[in-house]
């Protein structure tokens, strides 16, 4: 094996990076990694960031809180737990 070869891999590599194709490739995923760490998604047809809705409070939390509160006010009735 010729010992010239590894030398010349190394310029076409480093010949195909200064290209100028890699630049907007590592902008890209530099993009998605910051926009899915603030916690938004990306729109891979658009290449754009949807930022994450901001979480609303619905009628499950408000049912649930609602047959809690009524189950401890049961539970710790005074006239409930001393009955004569």
């Amino acid at each position: 094996m010729n010992k010239g070869i590894p030398y010349l891999l190394a310029v076409l590599v480093a010949l195909t990076l200064s290209a100028g194709w890699a630049a907007p490739v590592l902008a890209l995923f530099e993009h998605v990694a910051s926009c899915l760490g603030s916690g938004g998604s990306v729109d891979l047809v658009g290449l754009r960031c949807v930022p994450g809705a901001p979480m609303a409070l619905g009628w499950s939390f408000w049912a649930t809180s609602a047959a809690t509160t009524l189950v401890v006010m049961a539970v710790t009735n005074r006239r409930g737990l001393h009955r004569r």
